[in-house]
């Protein structure tokens, strides 16, 4: 996934961790690791929110993929790979896209539950 975080948007060390799967915890002894980056970035290492350039390094550095709302809708358009994903799909017949979507979703059996659930 492609992070186009947004540039306006501060977020806390607590809600990151959340984004990353791992406990606050583990987040912090992570961003211990990461302390003179941090501070280049002027980041203090009490600080509870994170400024955006921080946390475009650190999704990147600790593999964070931010959901769509925290993301810059404009950049995220204006992107060539979006654009071209888009093209794609104008591009394609239906049938094709309900070939494509069943290829990546889950078959269900008899009772209803994918082969994941069982």
């Amino acid at each position: 996934m492609i992070n186009l975080y947004d540039s306006h948007r501060f977020i806390s060390k607590k809600e990151l961790a959340e984004l990353a799967g791992v406990s606050s915890r583990t987040f912090r002894r992570y961003l211990q690791t990461r302390r003179h980056v941090l501070e280049a970035l002027g980041v203090s290492p009490n600080a509870r929110m994170l400024p955006p350039i921080a946390v475009q390094y650190i999704c990147e550095d600790y593999c964070i993929d931010l959901p769509f709302d925290l993301q810059d809708q404009e950049a995220i358009w204006k992107s060539s790979i979006y654009q071209q994903f888009i093209h794609h799909l104008q591009n394609s017949s239906l049938e094709k896209r309900l070939e494509e979507i069943a290829k990546i979703t889950p078959k269900q059996d008899r009772s209803g539950q994918s082969p994941h659930e069982l």
